[in-house]
């Protein structure tokens, strides 16, 4: 049975690719949000509208944010179960 590390590159590029992105789940929450804050805001001044646009983008904002979360969460459960299921297809393969 191969190691990981046996695996090749195409196995490396990939932990490299999924750990910086999870690296960047921070950033996928923050910039939706601080950017909806930020263009309500200039809306706001610009229309006269005090608190309207701000509270509703920073609303949408935190929708978004979350709403990222949840997909990068969804595609890891997607490639963990790919991953289990190949295992255990191996270790059938092994065992006859």
């Amino acid at each position: 049975m191969a190691t990981d590390k046996e695996k090749g590159p195409e196995w490396l590029a990939s932990l490299w690719r999924e750990s910086l992105r999870a690296m960047s789940i921070g950033w996928d929450l923050a910039i939706p949000i601080f950017g909806g804050v930020l263009l309500g805001y200039f809306l706001d001044q610009w229309l006269g509208t005090k608190p309207t646009f701000t509270i509703g983008l920073l609303v949408f904002g935190i929708f978004l944010g979350y709403y990222n979360l949840g997909k990068f969460v969804n595609r890891m459960k997607r490639l963990d179960e790919k991953y289990m299921k190949k295992k255990k297809e191996n270790e059938k393969a092994n065992k006859t």
